[in-house]
């Protein structure tokens, strides 16, 4: 951790201008904005929709884990420890994509990956609330494995799409090195990092807005914002064409 957040401090501003015309689509912010919005909406769906989880984090599920089996309630530690194994099994599944499929075919890992997240929620949208509200967490839980294994890197800075604390730490982080080095590389990586904290608060907001309004088919919406990004990586020579003719380069920052 330590190595990955002292390589922007090598940064200059002119290295990541030239850095940006090799940057991989899966790394621009408009991706991990989309990518945020669908993590914020997913925390907000399970919690008010689905027993009142939050499904994208584990860190709760294992502190709850632990308090029920110290108390020697195994059923109740059971149903925590089902998210966490999915959330495991979901990580080792993207990784296991990763390997075989890899970047080099026209169909790639990550378009695997998204594909696999659309499907998964769309079956979620089936499932009634209630007594298998469990199915549909731990359903989440695995998408949520999937899309952090995925999707880990925003201009070669680390970030989480799914949850945020890490990335208020990384972005004062920067902020605190700015006001110390002047170096403004700095200053557009806690942004970027900033940004996409706003994004996860957007994306709570619009799940409780249509969590209320539309229930289980509120998933649609976290299903669309998939599907751009899908139909960006996929399509990403004519994305790339349309905001170099437009001149919208903040797609690509």
């Amino acid at each position: 951790m330590d190595r990955q957040m002292k390589e922007p401090l090598k940064n200059t501003e002119t290295d990541s201008k030239d850095s940006s015309k090799n940057l991989k689509l899966s790394e621009t912010l408009i991706v991990g904005i989309l990518l945020t919005i669908v993590g914020g909406f997913l925390d907000a769906y399970t919690y008010l929709f689905r027993g009142k989880v939050f499904a994208n984090g584990q860190t709760g599920n294992l502190v709850l884990l632990g308090i029920f089996f110290s108390q020697q309630d195994f059923r109740r530690a059971s149903y925590y420890l089902l998210p966490i194994t999915a959330f495991l099994l979901g990580v080792f599944l993207a990784e296991g994509i990763h390997l075989r499929i890899g970047s080099d075919n026209v169909i790639k890992w990550r378009h695997i990956i998204l594909l696999l997240e659309i499907l998964i929620l769309i079956a979620s949208i089936f499932v009634p609330s209630g007594e298998l509200d469990y199915l549909v967490n731990i359903s989440i839980s695995f998408v949520c494995a999937l899309q952090t294994q995925a999707f880990r890197s925003l201009h070669g800075l680390s970030y989480i799409s799914v949850m945020c604390t890490g990335n208020m730490r990384s972005g004062v982080h920067e902020i605190f090195h700015y006001i110390q080095t002047h170096n403004r590389s700095h200053l557009f990586n806690s942004l970027r990092y900033f940004a996409i904290i706003f994004s996860f608060i957007i994306g709570a907001v619009l799940g409780t807005f249509f969590t209320d309004a539309m229930q289980n088919r509120s998933l649609l919406i976290p299903i669309f914002l998939l599907s751009a990004v899908l139909l960006l990586l996929f399509f990403k020579k004519h994305f790339i064409s349309i905001a170099e003719r437009y001149h919208l380069t903040w797609l690509n920052r």
